[in-house]
């Protein structure tokens, strides 16, 4: 149902943020970081709304930026039920689904000079199911055998 309220989120390519607007947009609250450890660097927030629930969803690491070819990632689902006042964050994977670089110059990343980089596509997304309320993500997975990424879906408990 709509009733003038946003949601807004982006990534500074280290924390994701949240903000509000109750008015269809003409004034913002104050921008929220999301992610807290063990996701200290996340990317690529996707986000679904419904009846007072704001579900993000984003690839997070311990690792000190998205460039660490260390870097372990995970899906981390963050929610609220108050606008952003307080956020409850969770791990979506049940396994690392991304060990590297994520590059986020699109089809400017440096490929195939940097493999993986490109590996998690653009297949990332969240919905909260009008029946019961729950999340249900779905996101790339490029540690499964397999010749190619492969789709995951993750459903809330």
């Amino acid at each position: 149902p709509t009733n003038g309220t946003l949601h807004a989120s982006w990534s500074d390519a280290h924390t994701v943020f949240f903000s509000t607007s109750s008015d269809q947009g003409t004034h913002w609250s104050p921008a929220v970081a999301v992610n807290i450890a063990p996701a200290s660097t996340a990317l690529f927030p996707w986000i679904s709304a419904r009846k007072g629930t704001v579900d993000l969803v984003y690839y997070g690491t311990t690792g000190s930026s998205k460039d660490d070819p260390s870097a372990v990632w995970n899906v981390y689902l963050a929610q609220t039920t108050d606008n952003g006042g307080h956020f409850a964050q969770s791990l979506v994977s049940n396994t690392p689904n991304h060990v590297g670089v994520i590059c986020t110059e699109g089809i400017a990343c440096p490929q195939p000079q940097i493999p993986g980089t490109r590996n998690l596509l653009d297949l990332f997304k969240v919905a909260i199911d009008p029946q019961n309320g729950k999340a249900a993500v779905i996101y790339t997975d490029d540690r499964i055998t397999a010749p190619i990424p492969q789709v995951v879906l993750a459903q809330q408990n």
